[in-house]
């Protein structure tokens, strides 16, 4: 089985095994302040294909690079545009990705490919000591199977990864819950490709006017970014989206009905949650919430549509490719 470590300070001793592991091009699956990361050496192709391999990842989606820096950083594009700057300055260490020109000694693998490459400086006290202990990038996309939920816990790593990791730090439940918003900067205007929890009104208020981009990538399809895919973030059970107050369609199995602000009368034997109007809290629950109805064997889970808005971007986003159908 594999190992799962608590970590309770920066100079843990379980930080400095981690760190040897990921030297050796080994798998660490650690702690951020936006959901728990499966990492690797980013320099290093041979155990990022570690990764793409333990999750079943597509080789047409890159994975962020983890950095402690902004020194790390421009040290791995080919261009640091005055934007660049100016949002990391701001915004980091936190929860923003950018995309950006990579330069060459980024590894293919890394880039899905590609000509740019995204970047990260988490804000996880644990996560920026493990970036200083290797002294190297680390490629860390999400500690999962690729497209299942995304773990806000350790337990959660454990449970879909297994013997595919070599060590799991746990830190604790993550704070954001939710993944990291990614812009890209390798446009002629900026555009949020992956909405998180830095909101499209901050990122306005540095750089004027920025696009959304709203799309699905479908599978075998390139993508920029991670997050684009047309069906990700899926829990095991079926996941349905449905309007407000609108109850249930027929259906067979254990069914959870979830609503926002007011819960309509169910029968008996539907689980009725209710999620509060806040969006920031219900980001920070959401994979939690969808995971324990999973171990609770669900075979359902009808929620209702969030609320409009900008603050609820990033719930709809996660909702919307989680709910949506398998390709065929």
């Amino acid at each position: 089985m594999t190992r799962l470590l608590s970590v309770h300070s920066v100079d843990d001793p379980a930080l400095r095994e981690a760190a040897s592991i990921l030297a050796a091009g080994g798998l660490v699956a650690f702690p951020t302040e936006t959901v728990y990361g499966l990492g690797a050496d980013g320099l290093n192709p041979e155990a990022v294909a570690r990764i793409y391999a333990a999750k079943g990842r597509p080789a047409t989606n890159p994975v962020i690079l983890h950095v402690d820096s902004i020194a790390s950083a421009r040290a791995l594009v080919s261009q640091w545009p005055d934007t660049a700057q100016l949002l990391t300055e701001r915004f980091w260490p936190g929860p923003l990705t950018l995309i950006l020109p990579a330069s060459e000694q980024v590894p293919a693998i890394v880039r899905a490919g590609g000509p740019t490459v995204a970047l990260r400086c988490p804000a996880h006290r644990v996560a920026q000591a493990l970036i200083k202990a290797v002294g190297r990038p680390l490629a860390a996309p999400s500690a999962n199977r690729s497209q299942h939920l995304s773990p806000t816990l350790a337990e959660h790593v454990a449970s879909s990864l297994g013997e595919a990791v070599d060590l799991i730090l746990d830190g604790g439940p993550t704070e954001a819950g939710l993944e990291s918003t990614i812009l890209d900067l390798s446009v002629a205007r900026p555009r949020i490709l992956r909405p998180g929890p830095v909101a499209p009104a901050e990122l306005a208020a540095l750089l004027g006017a920025l696009d959304l981009w709203e799309g699905a990538v479908r599978p075998g399809e390139s993508q920029t970014a991670p997050g684009m895919a047309e069906r990700h973030y899926a829990p095991r059970a079926r996941l349905e989206l449905v309007a407000p107050g609108s109850g249930l369609a027929p259906g067979s199995g254990r069914v959870a009905y979830v609503a926002f602000g007011h819960l309509p009368v169910l029968p008996d034997s539907i689980r009725g949650i209710l999620l509060p109007l806040d969006a920031e809290a219900v980001g920070t629950r959401l994979f939690a919430l969808l995971h324990e109805l999973d171990d609770a064997g669900f075979e359902r889970v009808v929620m209702e549509r969030p609320p409009a808005g900008e603050a609820w971007m990033a719930v709809r986003d996660r909702l919307r490719r989680a709910s949506a159908k398998e390709p065929t």
